[in-house]
C-alpha cells in the first residue's frame, strides 16, 4: 500500500474518531518526511498545529483539519462527535483538579471566614430552585416564521414582541419565584429588590439600548448608603465562576430581537434562563444570605477571603486566569470606595480615617461634578446619576465635620445617616419617588 493510500486511510479513521491521541502523535512522528513532501505547508499547520499535544481537544482540532482537506480535494467526509465528547469530558476533568486546588490555596483565608460565620449564624433558605428548570409550565407552543432573519419593519416587530414575550414568561416562572424565596421583592417589571439590616440586594436585566431582549443582568449586594460601585463583592469562584461564565456564554439569544424566535430559539432561550438561575440560586443566592448585617459586611474575615479570591486559578487550555478581579493597587476611578469604608468609619467611631476618605471622595469628583452639575443642575437627586447622587451623600457627611461638639457631631452623623438612607431606598428601587435638596 502507498503512503498516499496509507495516509488517505489514517485520516478517514480520524474523521471516524478511531484514532487515539498517542496513536496519532507516533503516527505523525514516523511520517513526518513523507507529511512533508505529500501535504500543503496549510494542510500540516491544520491538521498538526503547533501546538498540538495528545489530549481530545487538539484531536478535535485535528479531525477540522482533515475534514477541511478531504472538502477541498472534493471528496466531503462526516465527522464523529467522539473528540468534542472526550474534549469536553477532558476539560471538565482539568477543571475540577484546577478548581481543588484552588480552593486549597484560598483555604488559609476561608477558614476564619467560616468560624465567623458560625459565630453569627443566619436564617437558612430551603428552596428546590433546580424544580424550575427547564420548560416554563403553560409557556406558549413555538410560533412558526417563514422567515431566518427580519428584515422589514413588520418583521423587526413581530421578532421583538415574540422575544420578549419569551423573555417574560420565562422571568416570571424562574427568577421571580427563586428571588421571592430568598426575600426579595418586584421593583418593576424587570428588577428585585430586598432591605436588610441597613443592607440592600437588587437585581436589574437591562433592557437592550436598540429595543431587543437584555443587554445584561445587573446584581449586587451593599449598604443602603452606598451606590453599586466600589462596593465588597462576592468570592471570585461565584461572580465570575463557572456558572458565571456559563451564563455569560451565549448571552446573545436573549439580547438581539432581529431573528425569527422559532422553536429552536425558544429552546435557547429556556436554557439561557437555566444558566441564569443557576448562577443566582445556586450561588449569589445563598452568599447573599450568609450576610445579614452592616457587621457582617465589613468583617475583615470577609474582606480577607474575598482578597485571597480575587484572582483565579490558570485555565489548562489557555494557561490564563480562569478570573481577575484584582486591581492592583489601582484606586476606584470615582473613589467610590472612599465613600463606602469613609461613612463605614464614621459609623464606627473612626472619625479621623472616615473624614480623610470622604474628603478624598468629593476632592476627585468635584471638578467633574461642577461642569455636570451646570449641565444636570438635579442630578444628585437623579436615580440613574450614581456619581452625583454619591457626591452629594459624601458632601452631606462632610457638613457634620464642621460640628465641634463630640456628641452633638455624632448625633449629626446618625441624622444624616438616616436621612441619606431615605433618599437611598428610592435610589436602589426600595421607595418611590424621595426629593431632597
Amino acid at each position: 500500500m502507498g503512503f498516499q493510500n496509507e495516509m488517505r486511510q489514517m485520516f478517514l479513521r480520524i474523521a471516524a474518531g478511531d484514532v487515539e491521541p498517542e496513536e496519532w502523535e507516533t503516527w505523525w512522528n514516523s511520517n513526518r518526511l513523507k507529511l512533508e513532501e505529500t501535504l500543503t505547508r496549510g494542510d500540516r499547520g491544520r491538521i498538526m498545529p503547533a501546538l498540538w499535544s495528545a489530549n481530545y481537544y487538539w484531536m478535535a482540532k485535528t479531525q477540522s483539519g482533515v475534514a477541511y482537506y478531504f472538502h477541498t480535494q472534493g471528496r466531503p467526509v462526516k465527522t464523529s462527535g467522539y473528540y468534542e465528547e472526550k474534549a469536553r469530558e477532558e476539560e471538565n476533568r482539568d477543571r475540577q483538579k484546577t478548581m481543588e486546588a484552588y480552593h486549597r490555596k484560598t483555604a488559609q483565608a476561608r477558614r476564619p471566614w467560616e468560624e465567623y460565620l458560625e459565630k453569627h449564624p443566619t436564617e437558612s433558605i430551603s428552596f428546590d430552585w433546580k424544580s424550575l428548570l427547564g420548560t416554563p409550565p403553560g409557556q406558549k407552543p413555538a410560533k412558526a416564521f417563514s422567515y431566518k432573519k427580519a428584515r422589514t419593519t413588520e418583521q423587526w416587530k413581530e421578532c421583538g414582541e415574540e422575544l420578549k414575550l419569551r423573555l417574560k414568561e420565562n422571568l416570571q416562572a424562574k427568577i421571580a419565584p427563586a428571588a421571592k424565596a430568598y426575600g426579595m421583592k418586584k421593583a418593576g417589571p424587570k428588577t428585585f429588590v430586598r432591605e436588610r439590616n441597613g443592607l440592600v440586594s437588587r437585581i436589574q436585566f437591562i433592557g437592550y439600548f436598540r429595543g431587543g431582549g437584555y443587554e445584561a443582568i445587573i446584581c449586587y449586594l451593599c449598604p443602603i448608603y452606598a451606590i453599586q460601585y466600589g462596593i465588597l463583592g462576592l468570592p471570585g469562584h461565584v461572580s465570575q465562576g463557572e456558572y458565571f461564565q456559563k451564563m455569560n456564554n451565549g448571552w446573545g439569544v436573549i439580547e438581539y430581537g432581529g431573528e425569527a424566535v422559532d422553536a429552536a430559539a425558544v429552546e435557547s432561550i429556556n436554557g439561557k434562563f437555566d444558566d441564569i438561575l443557576t448562577f443566582l440560586a445556586g450561588g449569589v443566592f445563598p452568599e447573599w444570605q450568609k450576610i445579614d448585617s452592616l457587621e457582617t459586611y465589613f468583617a475583615k474575615e470577609r474582606r480577607d477571603y474575598l482578597k485571597a479570591t480575587e484572582k483565579g486559578p490558570n485555565d489548562s487550555r489557555t494557561g490564563r486566569p480562569m478570573w481577575n478581579l484584582d486591581a492592583e493597587g489601582k484606586p476606584d476611578p470615582w473613589r467610590a470606595d472612599s465613600y463606602l469604608f469613609g461613612v463605614w468609619d464614621l459609623l464606627t467611631g473612626k472619625e479621623e480615617e472616615g473624614y480623610a476618605r470622604l474628603e478624598e471622595c468629593v476632592r476627585h469628583n468635584s471638578d467633574y461634578m461642577k461642569d455636570h452639575l451646570k449641565e444636570f443642575p438635579n442630578a444628585c437627586n437623579d436615580s440613574r446619576d450614581a456619581i452625583a447622587v454619591m457626591y452629594r451623600n459624601a458632601q452631606l457627611f462632610l457638613e457634620t465635620k464642621e460640628i465641634s461638639d463630640a456628641q452633638e457631631r455624632q448625633n449629626a452623623i446618625r441624622e444624616t445617616y438616616e436621612e441619606v438612607c431615605r433618599f437611598m431606598r428610592y435610589y436602589h428601587g426600595l421607595a418611590k419617588k424621595t426629593e431632597r435638596t
